[in-house]
């Protein structure tokens, strides 16, 4: 016998077995924090029938929906749901379909300049040490959350709101850094947010992970999301529209983007598991198709000095999904960043990028492996495809005598991993990263237009790509489709846009024979 289930009803809790039996069940609530001491929250009786039995969802201000549970009966622990797994349907404050646009194509600029692209959702970056403060402070907004109350910065939110509107749907990357991104860095914040074993002295840890190990860390994160979705989830859009939050960034290089010191990879997606899980019950208490995203860099399986503090992608969506069964699967999806594996823009001739699952890297060459991944019976969520999207990449064109050459090889590279997205039968996104070149982005050119300091909002000269960006999706676009055919060869070009993907990993025991 095991917990199958726990729903969340307006007022209820509901509990429900995988067999119908009746009698009484101990049911024990704890803080959900990880690698730290929860707190017992509450204990008591529950009396079963027919496989089911509900208690009070809220006390005292708490809403339970947020805790973890165990049920014991005759002296032994249940297995199965430890967490919330269901809404019931009048739950969320907002209930309509997820606003899939109808095109993939993504910028990361406001409105008023994507328009010209045929841009229909974005995607921007919202680091709570730059929105969210303990202590009041001048032009903030009061919100309260389970008991204690958070101020948001008016500003901050402000500047985020106008580069939202206009958009159908927006996605927001959560972000948790210490000094970048625009942090306040206010120490009694960051005392509660940052995880306790960040490296605060190591320069290349840009972000630290979300604090899961203590209470607080938990409900100023909480905070964060559920303010986040009952602000741009209502259905006025009056202040804009998200549909979901990618948790952190690419996790799986956690040294720079999430960072936790060393810490072995199942170990952290315990951690990160019970983040997304968080965000997404605190996004669903608000919409009812609120979705949640894992973030992951190109690195699928490839060989690390320290695998402690990089980590494979495919370990981690193996980790995630077996954690999920595990505690109540929930509907987690996938963020990827199919970089080229040099940065350079002729990505057709990546050596890393192979049509199995044991691919070292997923680039845009073999973008089509993990659609194929996770349709894995033991990755689907209740017997659906996790959705992905691609929700960074771009192609970099060094300064130098092949500038022109690889700007061109942008272009074409462009159309062809767009069709290949728009193949794709669960891509709901595939954004370019960079609108403008970046001059403090690790020296890399990964903009459709040069940065040009002198020009209004600093939009300098287009580069090829932004005639490719504008063409997909139109009439415009059978051009298009030809001029890549011929930068990149039409036989192949043909090749990767509708490759044959190996469900498995190759047989390799023949490459040692020799004689």
């Amino acid at each position: 016998m095991k917990l199958e289930t726990i729903t969340v009803e307006k007022n209820m809790l509901r509990f429900c077995l995988d067999e119908a039996f009746s009698g009484p069940v101990t049911l024990r609530e704890e803080t959900p924090v990880v690698h730290g001491t929860p707190r017992l929250v509450a204990q008591e009786e529950l009396a079963f029938t027919g496989g089911a039995a509900a208690c009070a969802r809220f006390a005292d201000g708490h809403d339970r929906a947020l805790s973890r549970f165990f049920c014991r009966q005759g002296g032994t622990e249940l297995e199965g749901a430890h967490y919330v797994t269901d809404f019931a349907p009048d739950v969320p404050e907002n209930v309509y379909p997820y606003p899939q646009p109808d095109t993939i194509k993504t910028l990361v600029c406001p409105h008023e300049e994507g328009r010209e692209f045929g841009i229909k959702q974005s995607r921007f970056d919202v680091n709570l040490p730059a929105m969210v403060a303990l202590e009041e402070q001048p032009d903030t907004i009061p919100y309260e959350f389970e008991g204690q109350t958070y101020y948001f910065y008016r500003d901050s939110l402000e500047k985020l709101e106008k580069n939202m509107a206009g958009y159908e749907v927006n996605t927001l990357i959560l972000l948790n850094a210490p000094s970048k991104f625009f942090s306040h860095e206010e120490q009694a914040l960051l005392d509660v947010c940052i995880h306790p074993k960040y490296e605060w002295g190591d320069p290349g840890a840009f972000i630290s992970a979300f604090n899961m190990t203590t209470e607080a860390g938990q409900r100023v994160y909480g905070a964060f999301v559920s303010f986040l979705a009952e602000r741009y989830t209502r259905a006025d859009k009056k202040y804009g529209r998200i549909g979901g939050v990618i948790i952190s960034n690419e996790i799986n290089l956690q040294t720079n983007w999430g960072n936790v010191g060393e810490m072995p990879v199942k170990d952290y997606v315990e951690e990160y598991s019970v983040a997304m899980r968080l965000a997404w019950i605190c996004g669903k208490r608000h919409y009812s198709g609120f979705r949640v995203y894992v973030s992951l860099a190109n690195n699928w399986n490839e060989l690390h000095e320290n695998p402690l503090r990089l980590y494979h992608g495919r370990d981690i969506i193996d980790h995630l999904g077996v954690i999920s069964a595990r505690d109540g699967d929930f509907p987690w999806h996938v963020a990827h960043h199919p970089y080229p594996e040099s940065w350079l823009p002729d990505f057709w001739n990546d050596r890393r990028a192979t049509f199995d699952f044991a691919t070292p890297k997923i680039t845009y060459k073999n973008m089509e492996v993990l659609e194929a991944y996770l349709a894995q019976p033991q990755l689907l969520y209740r017997g659906t495809p996790r959705r992905i999207v691609f929700s960074e990449q771009g192609f970099n064109a060094e300064n130098g005598p092949l500038r022109d050459l690889q700007e061109k090889q942008a272009a074409a590279g462009y159309v062809l991993e767009y069709l290949k997205a728009r193949n794709m039968k669960t891509v709901d996104m595939m954004a370019n990263h960079s609108y403008l070149d970046n001059l403090h982005e690790f020296g890399l050119n990964l903009g459709i237009f040069r940065y040009d300091p002198d020009a209004p909002n600093h939009r300098g000269e287009a580069k090829p790509i932004a005639a490719a960006v504008k063409a997909m999706d139109t009439p415009a676009e059978e051009i298009a489709i030809l001029f890549a055919r011929e930068i990149i060869s039409p036989e192949l070009f043909d090749y990767l846009l509708h490759p044959t993907v190996l469900c498995g990993d190759p047989d390799r025991s023949s490459e040692t024979e020799f004689g």
